[in-house]
Parts: structure tokens; C-alpha cells; sequence
């Protein structure tokens, strides 16, 4: 590794001729004070402002400066963040081009286990600040004290893989300590202060030296950041959280390496640490022990006591004194030895799956040939016939070996998911979790990283606890060997749900574009799971408002779902209906419809019965009639999404709060407000008899309730409900849904009277709203702009919006589509 990598994107450190500068005439401890005390004399109070922010209360003070809770005081949204206030003892030259820089860098680092560098720069005093995610919670070492040994090194594991994360983005920490390590209320360690070091010594004074007993040796010597150093500060926050009485040779031996005074001698990555901590867990073999084989068979007994005793005594009584000359001759060998098991290990594991898909294979068939004895020969079961048989078969214990049945487990669970009976899929999936946990010899890490993401997405899907699903997520990306990207990718795919439910689209896209890098790199990737990542960053992408490159990725999943599957495989399906809500964004309206009525037909030949997928299209396809003017069919395509979204979901139609909403959505658009304000307070009265379905969705309807009642003149009860919605995480991550919201605040001032907020929330909608399929929305907020223009006394503008509103339907070629009534020609 050569004393491990500098990474690209370190700013260089600022040279100046500055005076001030140590070294300097006007320098020393007595005009260093001076400094200090005009600084003190700046620092934030609570209730000052810096940059978008209000100082609500200080949380820390240290050397370098001060901790605020602040939160966002321009009201683009709410937010509170963790503001860093640094107290420099000398002028930084250049100080905010520098944080600049290096907020560009950061930007790039989205990672549950970091906190995010969320804005920063320059106050009106010269004095640097920068704001991240504020994370409660209590530092690393205060919280180890309670946990046993495995708790703590579950925690510097996490850290590692965050570590590592940030590495590969180019970003190295180097101020890894217990003060910069919060764990928050579900037990994840967050890492703070990412980059700031390097901020500190390039641009701050020498004030501002780094903790001395946590700074690695080249550290202290001066010499520039590698990410050895980090990884030479992680052994030492090991070293202080593992009690002497914790510790096996193995972990003694981890904390060597990773502490080694050469930077060379250190682990070659985060990863690589972290693989070492699993194995302590797991009783597995440390490369940090570099031991022969008596190591590894020791490692081997103490996974398996209770065959370990009859083992040793039947080497006891064969062996005699040739141990000795064994355990010789073995160290010599071990080498060679090494590199042979790691080849026969990849060769084993390729026998053992063909022979798993063989086996499975067999099962499949067998459940066509087996079932009532009654049936004639020439008709087969049904699919419901089929999965029972199967589910049934997987269930018990002794009907395969622990591989196989894993694998029947697993692909019968994700089968019944996919057909949205998540009450059957759940057992089979909980079963295979608890396989993995108690079949350690047979099923390896891999094996267990594979449940754990199939429980994971099977409660994301139906409604259950989102931060437990993510946990299991990282656990299972814990669990695959370091750089593996075929197993990592759906594991990052379900992460990305967990963000989107949360409206964090921003960081969804962190998850997966690192994939799409190596991908494009030529890493290695199988063609399916290069289309479900090129597939995901399609909806991300279009999620964002980047309709262009969400287009370049739509069109390579569908190939390679095309490729992989042919044209009536599921994948391929799903990436084709993913595609309509895109098309139809970007005008290609006749091109959205057909592949919308060929995704829905390939779904009547797969699914018989109600399912969401379909469900999904058919509503796409009722927005496509709606837009283009079809407005009886439009009403019928929606009513038939959701009933069939309705009836997938174990639910009754007529109570279904997304029926109601959607309708009212409909009739808004068109200006039938009576009925649409019906609708949405019945769909809000409704939404309490779901609670499994989030607060995301209860955000939204609140939102649109108050958008209706604002247009319909009920502006102050619109106003009450729209000030209890927090936009921040659910709504503003999402483009379509920030355009919604901003609409509504502006249809809630313009009902009140308040023409200038009125205009400045409708002119944020409208910037949201450029793609050329998006002209409903368009339409319908240029009317309420001219509306708020006339209020404001501005007839004149008010009618040439008007003409705009009406032309842009006339460059679509649809000129007669019913809503152009309620404008004069």
C-alpha cells in the first residue's frame, strides 16, 4: 500500500505572505491571546444567525471552538443541524475558498454510518463555521461501557465499513477519536467532524493540533494524511474500548497491526480491519495472526465443541508424538497450503452451488409432478397449488440439506412478495434467517447477508419498522467479503427504498452511484443485477428532475432485463412499467401508453390475481389520459388502480384512502373543487384506519387536504394543516412532491390574503416544473400565478401567463383538451 493512499481532492495547503502567519513578526502567545479575545468577544448566542441558521443552544466547547443546535431560519424548509463554530487564534487566509473546496469533497459522502456536512463557511467576522446532521445520542466510549464484547466490536465494525465508504469517495477523516463518534438512538455509531481535520491543518493554526494521543506517527511527525492514518487511529479507539480482560491473542493481534508504527505494516484498508473484527465474532481465522494450520484447526474446534472433544481424542490416541512432526512439517506448507485451500475453496463453492441450483431444479419439478392423485395426467397445478407445496416442503426441517433449503426458503418467500402476500412470505424468510444464525458451518456469512437483505426488503414492503429493516441492511453488507459488488448490490437497492420512503433522495442516489462507477469501470457484475442497479438509478434519477439521465439508465435496464430474461420475464416487465411515468414526463405521451398497455398485459399473463405492480401502471396510465385530454377514461383507469391496490394489499376498495385521494387529485386538476375537497377529507378520515401505511403518506395527505381547501377558499383551515406538516423528510427530497408543496403554501397565502408570499411559494413551484409532460401541473399553477398577479393589481401580467398556459398545450398538439375552457382564447 506504500504507507497507504494520499487521496485525490485534498486542497493544498494555502500559502500566503501574510504577516500574521506563525513564524512572523506579529506572532507569539501574547498576540495569539489578543486574537483569542476578539474572538471570544464574536462567538454566537442563542437566537444569532449564521448563514441560513439560528442559534438555538450550545451542545460542546473545546479548543478549536464551540458545538451550536441551530436550526434552518429562512424557512425554505425545517431542519436542525450540529453548527461547529471554529475559534481561530490568527486570520486563515482564504479560509471559506478553502471550505469551500472542501465542502465540495464532503458532498459526495452519504453514508448512515457518517454524519453529513450540511453547509458552511465565512461569518460576518472572518471566524470559519460549517453545519452537519445533528446526531443525539451519547459518544462511543460512554456507550461500550455497557455492552458486552461482541456489542463493542459491532460497533467498531460499523465504523470501519463508514470509514471505508469515505475512502473510496476519496475522503480521509483523520481525527478518528471517541468525541468524534456518536452513537444514536438505534445503536449505530455516527462518525462526526468528517474532513475537518485536514481543514484545520491546512488553513488554522497550530492551536488547533490534532488529539496528541490519537494522532497516528506520521501525524505527529508532521507528514500529510494517508488512509493508514485512519486506520491507525480505529485500532487505537479499539485498543481504548476493548477491556485487557476482553481480549483473545486474535484481538491483541488486530490491534497490532492496525496500530503498527509504519504505515506499510497496517492493514491495507477499513475493510480489511473489519473482516478481522467479524472473524473474532464468527471464531474464524484472523489474517492479522498470519497462523499455520493448527491455528486454523483450533479455530475450527472452538466453532464446533461438541465434535471438537471426540476429534482430539481420536488424534490423541492415533497421533502420539507424530504431532510434533505434523505440526512441523504443516509450517513449512502453510504458504503454499494457503493459496491451494483459497483456490479449492473458490472451486468448492462453485460445485456447491451447481449443485444446490440441481437439486433445486429437482424440487421445482417435483412439485409440477407430485399433488392430488386425482388430477388427470394432462393438466398441471396452479401456481397457488404449487408455492404451497413448496412453502410446505421448505418449512420442514428435514426436507434438504441446509443449502438447499435455504434456497427454497428464500425463492418461495420472494415469490409470494412479489405477488404482494406478504403474510405467507414472512415464515418462509424468517425461516431462513434463523437457518443462517444456527447453521454456521454450512452456511457461511454470504448465505446470512442474502436472508438478512430478503427479510429486510419484505418489511420495507409491507409497512414494517423502516429503521430495524435498515439496520439488518448493514448488517448484511457487513457480512459480504470486501469488494464484492454483485451480493452488494441489492443490499444497497433496499437501502435506497429506506431513503426514498424518507424522502432523503440525495442520499439514496450516494448509495447506488458508487455501483454504477465500478460498473462502468468493468467490474465485474452479473447482467441481472447490473439491470436492477441501472433500474434503480433510473427512478432515483427521475425522482430528482434528471429526466435526461434517468432515461440513459431506464434504457439500459430494459436491455438487460431484455437479455437476461426475454420479454415476458418479470424483470423485464417491471423495468418496462418503470419506464411509463418517464416517457410521459419527457412528452413522449404515445410512446408512454403503449409500453404501459404492454407492461399491463404481460402482467394479466403472470399475475391472475391483484397485485401492486399492475396496480402502479394502471395509475401511470390514467395520469397519461388525464394529460392528454381523455378525462372519462382517465377517472375509470384510476378507479380500477386502486381497487386492484386495494384488493393486493388484503384491503376493501371503498375504504381505501389512496382511491379517494388520487380521485381528488383528479377532479383539482380538472376545477371540480367541491368534489375534490369530498374526496380528500374522506381519504383523510380513512388514512386512520391504515396506520401500517407510514408517515410519509401521512405527510402527503395532509398536504394535499390543505392544498384543496386553500383552493377552494378555506384558507385559514388549509394554512393550520399545512403548518403541522414537517416537509423536511418526507416531501422535499422528492421533486414532483417539493413542486406539490410549494404549491400549496401559495394556494394557502393567496386564500389569505398574502399576495407576496403567495407569489414567491407559486414561482418556487413552477421552477420545479419544466419537464414538458408535466403540463397539467404546469397549467394549473400559471392560473394561480395569474390569479395571485391580479390580486396584486397586475392585470396585464396575469392575462399574458394565461396566453403562455394555453400555448404550451398548443405545442403539444392538444388543443382541445378539456381544461383550456377555464381560460379565455
Amino acid at each position: 500500500m506504500a504507507g497507504g493512499a494520499q487521496l485525490a481532492g485534498r486542497p493544498p495547503a494555502v500559502v500566503s505572505d501574510d504577516f500574521l502567519k506563525p513564524g512572523q513578526p506579529l506572532s507569539g502567545r501574547l498576540f495569539r491571546g489578543f486574537l483569542q479575545s476578539l474572538a471570544d468577544r464574536h462567538e454566537p448566542q442563542p437566537g444569532d444567525r449564521i448563514g441560513a441558521w439560528r442559534i438555538l443552544e450550545q451542545l460542546g466547547r473545546g479548543g478549536s471552538g464551540v458545538v451550536f443546535l441551530a436550526e434552518r431560519a429562512d424557512g425554505a424548509y425545517s431542519q436542525q443541524v450540529a453548527i461547529k463554530w471554529l475559534r481561530s487564534d490568527r486570520p486563515v487566509p482564504g479560509g471559506a475558498t478553502l471550505l469551500a473546496r472542501e465542502r465540495a469533497l464532503l458532498a459526495s459522502l452519504d453514508h448512515p454510518g457518517i454524519a453529513r456536512l450540511v453547509d458552511g463557511g465565512e461569518d460576518k467576522h472572518g471566524q470559519l463555521w460549517f453545519a452537519m446532521d445533528h446526531v443525539p445520542g451519547q459518544s462511543i466510549d460512554l456507550i461500550a461501557r455497557d455492552l458486552d464484547l461482541p456489542g463493542r466490536l459491532g460497533l467498531v465494525r460499523r465504523l470501519c465499513q463508514a470509514v471505508h465508504y469515505a475512502h473510496g469517495r476519496g475522503v480521509i477523516h483523520g481525527d478518528i477519536k471517541p468525541a468524534n463518534v456518536r452513537v444514536d438512538e438505534r445503536g449505530h455509531p455516527r462518525l462526526l467532524d468528517f474532513g475537518i481535520a485536514r481543514l484545520k491543518a491546512s488553513a488554522l493554526a497550530s492551536s488547533y493540533g490534532l488529539t496528541p494521543e490519537y494522532a497516528s506517527p506520521e501525524q505527529r511527525r508532521g507528514e500529510p494524511l494517508t488512509t493508514a492514518s485512519d486506520i491507525w487511529q480505529l485500532g487505537r479507539l479499539l485498543d481504548d474500548l476493548v477491556e485487557p480482560e476482553q481480549r483473545s491473542a486474535d484481538l491483541n493481534a488486530i490491534i497490532d497491526q492496525a496500530r503498527a508504527e509504519h504505515p506499510d505494516d497496517r492493514y491495507s484498508s477499513a475493510a480489511a480491519l473489519a473482516d478481522d473484527l467479524l472473524a473474532v465474532e464468527q471464531r474464524r481465522p484472523v489474517a492479522a495472526r498470519n497462523g499455520g494450520l493448527i491455528y486454523r484447526v483450533t479455530c475450527l474446534l472452538e466453532r464446533n465443541r461438541l465434535a471438537s472433544l471426540a476429534l482430539a481424542m481420536a488424534v490423541f490416541l492415533v497421533s502420539g508424538s507424530g504431532i510434533w512432526m505434523a505440526w512441523q512439517l504443516a509450517q513449512e506448507r502453510d504458504l503454499a497450503r494457503y493459496q491451494a485451500e483459497r483456490a479449492m475453496a473458490a472451486l468448492h463453492e462453485t460445485e456447491m452451488a451447481l449443485a444446490r441450483a440441481e437439486r433445486l431444479h429437482d424440487f421445482l419439478i417435483g412439485l409440477f409432478q407430485a399433488g392430488r392423485p386425482d388430477r388427470p395426467r394432462d393438466q398441471l397445478p396452479g401456481t397457488a397449488e404449487i408455492l404451497e407445496r413448496g412453502a410446505q416442503q421448505a418449512l420442514e426441517p428435514a426436507s434438504a440439506p441446509a443449502g438447499e433449503r435455504l434456497g427454497m426458503l428464500l425463492a418461495i418467500g420472494q415469490v409470494y412478495r412479489a405477488r404482494s402476500q406478504y403474510d405467507k412470505a414472512r415464515p418462509l424468510i424468517e425461516e431462513a434467517v434463523r437457518l443462517t444464525q444456527k447453521d454456521h458451518e454450512r452456511l457461511g456469512p454470504k448465505d446470512r447477508a442474502v436472508a438478512l437483505a430478503g427479510m429486510a426488503e419484505l418489511m420495507i414492503v409491507d409497512g414494517d419498522d423502516l429503521d430495524q429493516a435498515e439496520a439488518m441492511l448493514i448488517d448484511a453488507e457487513a457480512l459480504l467479503p470486501a469488494g464484492q459488488l454483485d451480493p452488494l448490490i441489492p443490499i444497497r437497492i433496499g437501502r435506497t427504498w429506506i431513503e426514498r420512503h424518507r424522502g432523503q433522495h440525495a442520499r439514496a442516489l450516494g448509495l447506488v452511484e458508487p455501483l454504477a462507477e465500478r460498473v462502468h469501470a468493468g467490474e465485474p457484475v452479473s447482467l441481472h443485477r447490473r439491470a436492477r442497479l441501472f433500474d434503480a438509478l433510473a427512478g432515483l434519477q427521475a425522482a430528482a428532475g434528471n429526466l435526461e439521465q434517468a432515461s440513459r439508465f431506464r434504457t439500459l435496464s430494459i436491455e438487460a432485463m431484455r437479455q437476461t430474461q426475454g420479454e415476458e420475464g418479470q424483470g423485464y416487465v417491471v423495468s418496462l412499467a418503470n419506464s411509463v411515468g418517464l416517457e410521459m414526463a419527457l412528452g413522449n405521451f404515445a410512446e408512454a401508453e403503449r409500453r404501459a398497455r404492454r407492461a399491463i398485459a404481460l402482467y394479466d399473463r403472470i399475475y391472475p390475481e391483484a397485485v401492486d405492480f399492475r396496480a402502479v401502471v394502471r395509475d401511470s396510465l390514467a395520469r397519461l389520459k388525464l394529460t392528454t385530454g381523455r378525462v372519462e377514461q382517465a377517472f375509470e383507469q384510476q378507479s380500477l388502480a386502486g381497487i386492484e391496490q386495494a384488493e393486493s394489499l388484503g384491503a376493501e376498495p371503498e375504504r381505501w384512502p389512496l382511491l379517494f385521494s388520487r380521485r381528488a387529485s383528479f377532479q383539482a386538476r380538472m376545477g371540480q373543487l367541491d368534489p375534490a375537497v369530498e374526496n380528500m377529507q374522506r381519504a383523510h378520515e380513512l388514512l386512520d384506519e391504515h396506520g401500517g401505511l407510514g408517515p410519509r403518506l401521512a405527510d402527503t395527505m395532509d398536504m394535499l387536504l390543505a392544498w384543496v381547501l386553500c383552493l377552494d377558499g378555506q384558507g385559514s383551515v388549509g394554512a393550520d394543516l399545512l403548518d403541522g406538516v414537517d416537509p423536511s423528510a418526507s416531501i422535499l427530497g422528492n421533486q414532483r412532491t417539493r413542486a406539490q408543496w410549494h404549491e400549496a403554501r401559495a394556494a394557502c397565502h393567496h386564500a389569505l390574503g398574502q399576495q407576496e408570499q403567495a407569489l414567491a411559494a407559486i414561482n418556487q413551484a413552477l421552477e420545479q416544473t419544466t419537464a414538458p409532460g408535466q403540463v397539467l401541473d404546469r397549467f394549473d399553477r400559471r392560473l394561480l400565478k395569474a390569479r395571485i398577479l391580479t390580486a396584486k393589481g397586475q392585470p396585464s401580467q396575469a392575462q399574458a401567463l394565461r396566453q403562455q398556459a394555453r400555448e404550451d398545450w398548443l405545442a403539444l398538439g392538444l388543443a382541445h383538451h378539456p381544461v383550456l375552457e377555464r381560460v379565455s382564447p
